[in-house]
């Protein structure tokens, strides 16, 4: 099997993994009340699967050097499968708390699976485009979880669409272990994606803010944002779409946008991963100042957009940088990330708690990035 089959087969299982997860991200900020939670227990199952993550990610490394990784990523996406029906079924905190922890361990599974099968299947000088065909596919998996997720809310019921997705990501569990089984495993290869050494500082703060920023504050909070704008939806064209639809449709934007990860990676792999990261992450920063101090729908909307873009170019670089100093280095890249990711939500819904105005969220984020773009131009590697 040629190598980016092999990349496809990967993209496409995780992508179907995150149908679930992704659907609870447009529909908890804005149905959370109807279900009888509390603005910090919505932050708190946002932020669970990352907080598990943190404490397990190293482990998880060892277990896919001990253990055959088929049948690892075969396991965490059966798994995942179940817990989108859990979600569906029993949508009572405690259970949904649980059921959150056992999806961030087996997300941290398929995450390091998928990323050194990707490393694994590529020639050198070539990462930076397979990581971007890797996001691309993922990303679809999270549009669908977006948008569909959301719709199908307003249209079915929690309960309804969170049954198909359990049944389509538990059709898709085949397509992992087929991915690892293409693999050629030569000698080249093998020393490839070694231990290698360490992350180094500039990777984990760079780790830790991506999450933080985009995985944890933005898209955690986006749906309460656009609540306290439109209420509870807003008429266009004489229909009534639902802030519930409206925030997976702005959701999505972020995945959509991955669609052109394959040219960030080339441009990545052209100028370096160093220039690449100051590239993404500076700009990041600014889209996010300018969407605390505008005003207006279109204003955030277009803001948000921008730092999408360019928080998709700098996963990709973040991504390959990784890849490229070895498993152990994913694996300390990916905790450092989940740790941002596990703060982010927390911070962000301490907004409302508190009273404090929600641009805060953004401006935290600017600063965040800003800080990170500066980091990766003095630390990444410079080549590709």
């Amino acid at each position: 099997m040629k190598p980016r089959q092999s990349v496809t087969l990967v993209g496409g299982a995780t992508a179907f993994s995150l149908l679930g997860d992704q659907a609870l991200y447009a529909i908890l900020p804005t149905y959370y009340q109807e279900m009888g939670l509390l603005p910090i227990q919505v932050g708190i199952l946002l932020a669970a699967n990352r907080f598990v993550r943190v404490f397990i990610n190293h482990r998880v490394e060892r277990f896919c050097h001990r253990y055959s990784p088929s049948w690892l990523l075969g396991g965490a996406l059966a798994g995942g499968a179940v817990l989108s029906a859990v979600y569906a079924l029993l949508p009572l905190f405690s259970v949904l708390l649980v059921a959150r922890l056992l999806w961030g361990v087996c997300w941290s599974f398929i995450r390091q699976i998928g990323i050194t099968t990707v490393v694994d299947s590529v020639e050198v000088g070539h990462l930076g485009r397979s990581m971007g065909l890797y996001s691309v596919l993922t990303r679809i998996g999270s549009v669908s979880g977006n948008f569909i997720g959301a719709l199908g809310h307003d249209l079915i019921g929690f309960t309804g669409i969170l049954l198909v997705f359990a049944l389509v990501s538990g059709l898709a569990v085949p397509l992992g272990p087929l991915a690892r089984g293409s693999l050629h495993k030569s000698d080249e290869r093998k020393g490839r994606v070694a231990e290698g050494g360490g992350a180094g500082w500039g990777l984990l703060f760079g780790g830790f803010s991506l999450g933080f920023v985009g995985h944890g504050m933005i898209l955690s909070s986006l749906g309460l944002v656009l609540k306290e704008g439109v209420g509870d939806g807003l008429h266009v064209a004489g229909f009534f779409i639902g802030v519930a639809t409206l925030t997976g449709a702005l959701m999505s934007t972020r995945w959509i946008v991955d669609l052109a990860a394959p040219l960030l990676g080339v441009f990545s792999d052209r100028v370096g991963r160093r220039r690449g990261g100051l590239v993404f992450f500076f700009p990041g920063g600014v889209a996010l100042v300018l969407a605390a101090v505008g005003v207006g729908l279109i204003w955030l909307g277009v803001s948000v957009l921008l730092f999408f873009f360019c928080a998709a170019g700098a996963g990709v670089v973040m991504a390959a940088e990784a890849g490229a100093r070895g498993s152990r280095a994913v694996a300390s890249y990916a905790t450092t990330s989940d740790a941002g990711a596990c703060v982010g939500p927390l911070l962000a819904w301490t907004m409302p708690e508190l009273d404090l105005p929600t641009e805060l969220i953004f401006v935290w984020g600017g600063v965040f990035y800003a800080v990170a773009g500066v980091v990766a131009g003095s630390s990444f590697d410079r080549g590709n």
